[in-house]
């Protein structure tokens, strides 16, 4: 795994980058050293290409070591990030998440498409409109079953 970070006036962004596994516990140890004094650190995920249960240790032990006293934030979080967070709550710690993609397919079309849904423009505790199809005959559900995807945002 590789990283990003760009300064922002109120805090960083880090762009993850990769795969998240036990060979990620170094590139935490060096971006803890990095984010330690950061009041508002923003976590971009939507360059990661996949997570396995020894990148979730190491990164939940990572979490935890840097969340005290802090705001973060998840941004872009890709399917495989948002199951972790459905699966073990303290993948996502004290942290919120701030965007999340969706995948939707129409079946009738077999037409894909992929949504970034901002958290903060959805009512509390609802799950994010779908798409419409471009055949107005069919419909776009999402990828995932909705009741198992959008735990996080009934909590």
């Amino acid at each position: 795994m590789e990283y990003s970070i760009v300064q922002q006036d109120d805090g960083k962004n880090v762009s993850l980058v990769g795969v998240i596994n036990e060979d990620s516990e170094i590139s935490f140890k060096n971006l803890f050293s990095e984010l330690k004094d950061t009041k508002k650190i923003v976590f971009n995920f939507s360059q990661v290409k996949s997570i396995n249960s020894l990148g979730v240790r190491a990164w939940v032990s990572f979490l935890r070591s840097l969340e005290e006293g802090k705001k973060i934030l998840f941004s872009e979080c890709t399917t495989d990030i948002i199951m972790q967070i459905n699966m073990i709550p303290s993948f996502l710690g004290k942290a919120s998440v701030s965007s999340f993609y969706v995948n939707y397919i129409c079946e009738v079309c077999n037409k894909e498409d992929k949504k970034l849904f901002e958290t903060a423009s959805l009512p509390p505790k609802t799950y994010p409109p779908a798409p419409k199809c471009d055949n107005d005959d069919c419909a776009m559900q999402t990828e995932e079953l909705e009741d198992e995807y959008f735990v996080f945002l009934m909590r």
